[in-house]
Formats: structure tokens, C-alpha cells, sequence
């Protein structure tokens, strides 16, 4: 005889403590980010066989600022200059007017060179420069990002975003 699942009961009752207010609902966040690209013609690898280099730039830049809308308080502002991108896979040229990008696992690994200050209004919160890759980006989980480009970038970001600007980290 199998046991009875207490899966459902608990959703009910989760969802019983917020509508009557004892669970607060995770605050929401608006802090903001100014995301500069100095000197993209010069990036390693910043096209994708489906997009200008333009377009690559604007989907990174909206997930940056995505992060500082849903992770920052709203006193806080983050500027980051993107030094460098190279994105995962290579890009090999198929025929004329268009590449193929073939993800091979090898040292095709996606990687981004970031400049970043971090500030509440005039003061100086935190700042640095990172070199981010994952190397792994073949082994872990995309399905969130499945129907949108570049997911191994934008996991590669969400990583990075998380462990810089932690609550702990920032203040």
C-alpha cells in the first residue's frame, strides 16, 4: 500500500499564510544598471550564425539590467563596462552568408571581461574588474533558458551577478 503525498495539502496551506499575510512575499527589488560596451569590434566573438553583433549585445546588456531590476534595492545603481565577449561554441563558416556555431566542449567555453561599480547613491559600494567563463557550460542545466539566445551566457551572468552582489557582499 503506498503512502498518501502531503505534496498538495502543503501548497494549500502555503498559499492560505500568504493570502492571509503571514508569509511576506519576496520584496520587490528596482535597482538599476547602465551596461556600456567599449571597443565591441575588437571582442573575441560577439555574433551569433542568428544575430548581428548589435543584437548579441542588446540581449546581454537586457539580462544585466533584467539582474539589477529583480536583485538590487532600488537605492543602489550598477555600471558595468563589458571589455570583452566571446561566446560559447565557434563559429565556423558555412556558406556565404551565414556560420554555423558548433558547441564542442572543448575550450569553446563562454567567457566575458567585466568592469562594474556598484553605488548607493554617491557613495562607492563596491567595484572591481572579472574575468567570468564557465567551463562547464555543456554539463549543467538550460532548460529555463531553452526557448531564448544564448542561455549559456546568460547562466554564465545570473552566476556571476549572484555571487558579486549578494546582500552580504554588497554592504
Amino acid at each position: 500500500m503506498r503512502a498518501p503525498t502531503l505534496r498538495p495539502q502543503v501548497g494549500k496551506m502555503a498559499a492560505a499564510l500568504v493570502a492571509a499575510g503571514c508569509l511576506a512575499a519576496p520584496a520587490l527589488q528596482a535597482g538599476t544598471a547602465d551596461v556600456q560596451f567599449v571597443e565591441p569590434e575588437k571582442y573575441a566573438d560577439a555574433r551569433d550564425n542568428l544575430h548581428r553583433r548589435e543584437d548579441v549585445l542588446k540581449e546581454l546588456a537586457t539580462r544585466l539590467q533584467q539582474l539589477a531590476e529583480k536583485r538590487l534595492p532600488a537605492s543602489q545603481s550598477l555600471r558595468i563596462e563589458v571589455l570583452d565577449v566571446d561566446l560559447a561554441g565557434d563559429a565556423f563558416p558555412r556558406i556565404a552568408l551565414r556560420d554555423t556555431r558548433v558547441m564542442r566542449g572543448r575550450a569553446d567555453w563562454p567567457r566575458m571581461h567585466l568592469r562594474y561599480t556598484l553605488r548607493e547613491g554617491d557613495k562607492v559600494i563596491k567595484s572591481g574588474e572579472d574575468h567570468i567563463a564557465d567551463m562547464n557550460y555543456l554539463m549543467n542545466n538550460t532548460r529555463h533558458w531553452q526557448d531564448e539566445p544564448f542561455p549559456y551566457e546568460k547562466r554564465m551572468l545570473d552566476r556571476w551577478f549572484n555571487e558579486t552582489f549578494s546582500v552580504a557582499s554588497a554592504r
